[in-house]
């Protein structure tokens, strides 16, 4: 299965120091262009650790940065969604033939990925599916959404109590 990233669950893998998760579970990583420029560009420019892990991964050849042509129809209908969102969608777009899953944290990017009829998940279905694989513990993985929480991950108590059930 193919997996096309936003910003956010890239920074946040990163950040997690889990963003190897994405090699181990997909079978291609994918990321357009604007997602690029925002997360290791504009990242290594304010100093941010998370873009070089990010850079490294790419030189590595397990992230691929592909080029997409934003869909200007849908930045005008559509404000409230960055360009990277929009790429996403639009690198979606380019694969929907294939197996292929968005990972995009923005309510609004979700919503619209979903109307699109993607199959669309975030930073947290990473983390448990690596635990539902083997890969991490129970405890690691509880760890990993507390330090999520604590680099500014917004989950209410209702979800965080269901997910700590759900290990």
């Amino acid at each position: 299965m193919k997996v096309i990233l936003d910003a956010t669950p890239l920074i946040y893998l990163a950040k997690l120091g889990k963003i190897k998760l994405l090699k181990k579970l997909f079978d291609e990583v994918l990321v357009p262009e604007k997602v690029y420029q925002e997360v290791v560009v504009i990242g290594k420019k304010e100093g941010y650790s998370d873009s070089l892990i990010v850079e490294n991964a790419i030189k590595e050849g397990w992230i691929f940065v592909e080029s997409v042509q934003s869909d200007k129809n849908l930045e005008d209908h559509a404000p409230e969604l960055d360009l990277g969102e929009i790429e996403v969608l639009g690198l979606g777009e380019r694969y929907k033939e294939d197996e292929i899953l968005l990972l995009i944290d923005d309510a609004a990017g979700r919503k619209l990925a979903a109307a699109f009829g993607f199959d669309v998940k975030g930073t947290i279905y990473v983390l448990l599916k690596g635990y539902k694989n083997g890969i991490l513990s129970k405890k690691e993985t509880k760890e990993l959404l507390n330090k999520l929480i604590q680099n500014g991950f917004r989950l209410s108590p209702e979800v965080y109590s269901r997910l700590l059930k759900e290990l």
